[in-house]
């Protein structure tokens, strides 16, 4: 277990964004050898691939024809495919050593600039067809911009910010902000590639982003003259995941939580800290399946205005959740990243079926955000900095109640 304490209360802005241009450059020397190597090994594989295209069967052959030119050409094509799955293979052993793509240009920079993985939304994220949530046009004329204390402290206001909020249907949706297709039936359709049978920790809960804390009770303004950050685990992101924690060992699934402050001292190093942190205990306990690393988000109108997403259940105000899911296409090494959204669209259909105003969209980034550590890594957006603590601890209770029932079915 990895423990690492603090003994003094401390907030604090992070601002500094750190790129070693030295290293940089040595990567893209390294970058170079590589591809020339393997344009090489491809070269004196492929030296007999004919360059002449073969022409196309015919409209009138039929299915039988093609396949059987298909098994002919296969023997001849052997080369070819012995040099392409050659390639392939050292391109993905290349993007397993370096840590990124190195066939992706943005891959090298996106392995220097630890600070470029911020997961907040700063929106309200919707698909193509839900424009996002904004405040509500006013005839009322425009005030003038407020000055002194009353511009310090904008109002906090609630949203409903539920993936179906302006639906009648109840459907999954994604925000997505890739170029990737996703196969939502598909996804659900397909079983996931691990299960939680055998001994051992089976869930580990982490916090990237560990300082992000909430607002006060009962809040009605927001202070941006206070960090919306907190050393204190009692106030923090770190509350939240020893909820989610207690009910997850409670149901029977041995969880672990590392409390430890990840984005402290440095922000920009956090997704960095916590993988070091992630990969020893996934080292200390191969038994893990799941890393769920919980987050609190920012919404924030043009306007200053803070939003806060939530809703009422059983009479009680709860935080609204949202699934991030990284993917590859920033260039970082992650190539299983789509296990990891079919297992929040597995988890995103069981948590509506309970509570179908509970979840937000599942959000589909560019970005790797550690995702690559197991078959079953997702970010949890809990509530916004509007939202208070005691609502993220409801919102979260709720949740993973169902993503509790959800993984003792697949023991």
């Amino acid at each position: 277990m990895i423990e690492r304490k603090y003994r003094r209360k401390r907030r604090r802005r992070y601002r500094a964004v750190v790129i070693d241009g030295k290293k940089i450059f040595r990567t893209t020397l390294f970058l170079a050898a590589t591809g020339i190597m393997i344009g090489v090994i491809v070269s004196a594989f492929g030296g007999g691939i004919k360059t002449s295209p073969e022409p196309a069967p015919p409209p009138e052959t039929d299915a039988a024809e093609i396949a059987a030119e298909a098994d002919n050409a296969e023997t001849e094509s052997a080369g070819v495919e012995d040099a392409e799955s050659t390639a392939d293979r050292l391109k993905r052993l290349a993007a397993l050593a370096l840590g990124f793509d190195p066939f992706v240009p943005s891959g090298a920079v996106a392995a220097e600039v630890r600070g470029a993985e911020i997961v907040n939304s700063y929106g309200i994220i919707a698909d193509k067809d839900a424009p996002a949530a904004t405040p509500e046009p006013t005839a009322e004329p425009t005030p003038e911009p407020e000055t002194g204390e009353s511009a310090d402290r904008p109002d906090i206001k609630p949203i409903n910010a539920a993936q179906n909020a302006r639906y009648d249907d109840y459907r999954i949706r994604i925000g997505n902000e890739t170029s990737y297709g996703i196969d939502i039936n598909e996804m659900l359709a397909a079983p996931l590639t691990f299960d939680m049978s055998g001994e051992g920790p089976k869930v580990l809960i982490v916090h990237t982003h560990a300082t992000e804390a909430y607002a006060p009770e009962g809040a009605q303004q927001y202070s941006r003259g206070e960090s919306d950050r907190s050393m204190e685990t009692s106030e923090n992101v770190v509350a939240v995941g020893d909820e989610a924690a207690r009910i997850l060992n409670e149901r029977g699934i041995e969880t672990l939580h590392d409390t430890a402050l990840h984005d402290y001292p440095s922000f920009n190093g956090s997704y960095a800290d916590a993988l070091e942190s992630t990969e020893q205990y996934l080292s200390d306990y191969p038994s893990i399946r799941m890393v769920l690393d919980i987050h609190r988000d920012s919404v924030v109108y043009d306007d200053g205005t803070m939003a806060k997403v939530v809703t009422e259940i059983n009479g009680k105000k709860a935080a609204q959740l949202m699934f991030v899911v990284g993917t590859d296409e920033n260039g970082l090494y992650n190539p299983d990243w789509r296990e990891n959204m079919k297992l929040a669209l597995k988890l995103q259909e069981k948590i509506d079926e309970r509570y179908p105003d509970l979840m937000r969209y599942v959000n589909l980034r560019k970005n790797r955000f550690n995702g690559h550590t197991t078959r079953g890594s997702l970010i949890i957006e809990v509530g916004t900095s509007g939202n208070s603590l005691g609502e993220a601890k409801y919102g979260i209770e709720l949740a993973v109640e169902c993503i509790a029932d959800f993984l003792n079915g697949l023991r």
